[in-house]
């Protein structure tokens, strides 16, 4: 564990993206993502979404991270950072399913998160580029080995044959797996498929 908990922003830089959290500037960026259908195949599009919302969104999630609660987070190709998707840390919870977060009125928060919940939202135009795999390879990597994480949940529907097929990918295909991500992290290694 080596980066500190929680933080005002976070930042994962991988071989081709930047995971970073969000911030007003994305407004644009993120409508666009989050409101075209070909985005979302498997949830519908969010009613009354605009750039303005969004905005107010950023806003709201910057004191939630900085609290331990989540981390809400864009990713954006290095090389132009242009921001091709979402999604980031949903919650940071103890061994018995507690948030971790400073609550209000607490002078800080209740330790390092034992478990958080990842995922990540592509634009369509990008998918089936490995971006995925890097993305989520990246947000697990660092969720254990430098927040300390135990547990990274990824779970889908039944129906998100995509994201069960990047699990099924990198060794994770059966839907109660759990085992150490060093594991998955060595296989992924020696089948030349480790994306950071």
């Amino acid at each position: 564990m080596a980066a500190p908990f929680p933080q005002e922003a976070y930042t994962i830089t991988t071989p081709r993206l930047i995971i970073r959290s969000a911030v007003p500037e994305d407004d644009e960026a993120l409508y666009k993502l989050l409101s075209t259908p070909e985005n979302q195949p498997f949830d519908a599009v969010q009613p009354g979404l605009s750039p303005e919302v969004i905005r107010a969104r950023i806003g709201r999630w910057k004191p939630m991270t900085a609290a331990g609660k989540n981390a809400f987070m864009v990713v954006a190709l290095r090389e132009t950072g242009e921001v091709i998707g979402n999604g980031g840390y949903n919650c940071f919870e103890d061994e018995n399913g507690n948030s971790v977060a400073q609550q209000d009125g607490e002078d800080g928060i209740r330790g390092r998160p034992y478990l958080t919940d990842t995922g990540v939202v592509l634009d369509h135009r990008h998918w089936g580029k490995g971006y995925g795999r890097e993305t989520l390879c990246a947000k697990v990597e660092y969720a254990v080995e430098e927040l300390g994480c135990k547990v990274v949940r990824v779970e889908t529907a039944d129906d998100n044959k995509p994201w069960r097929a990047l699990m099924t990918s990198l060794g994770l295909a059966e839907i109660e797996t759990k085992g150490p991500w060093r594991a998955v992290r060595e296989d992924l290694k020696k089948r030349g498929k480790w994306p950071l």
